[in-house]
């Protein structure tokens, strides 16, 4: 993310380590090692992806497509939508929208989809 973020605002602000929250967080494991991970939030009405986050060395091999496809499920089951946004410069753009989920506005910096 850090590329995508000095692309759009110049810079790059780690997130605080206090920011993580187990219960919201699942860390992505590919034959026993951490890749990446993803955060979910159940709201009353929605879905909201936080974070899909694979190490470049893992993209683009299905493991965030398969992830997203489950959540997708998940909502449905839950007749709930999934709601995320996502850097205008992130190339993850193109992943949301080949599994159904579509732009409803934009920001000079993000796309706001569900």
């Amino acid at each position: 993310m850090r590329e995508y973020a000095e692309r759009t605002s110049g810079n790059w602000i780690p997130e605080p380590r206090d920011n993580f929250r187990p219960e919201v967080h699942r860390i992505i494991q590919c034959d026993g090692i951490e890749i990446g991970c993803v955060a979910l939030i159940e709201e009353p009405d929605a879905l909201m992806l936080e974070k899909l986050y694979i190490l470049p060395t893992y993209q683009r091999g299905g493991i965030g497509t398969s992830l997203l496809r489950r959540l997708v499920e998940r909502a449905h089951a839950s007749e709930k939508p999934i709601h995320l946004r996502v850097l205008r410069v992130n190339p993850a753009r193109q992943l949301y929208e080949r599994n159904g989920v579509k732009v409803n506005r934009s920001s000079d910096e993000r796309h706001f989809m569900s």
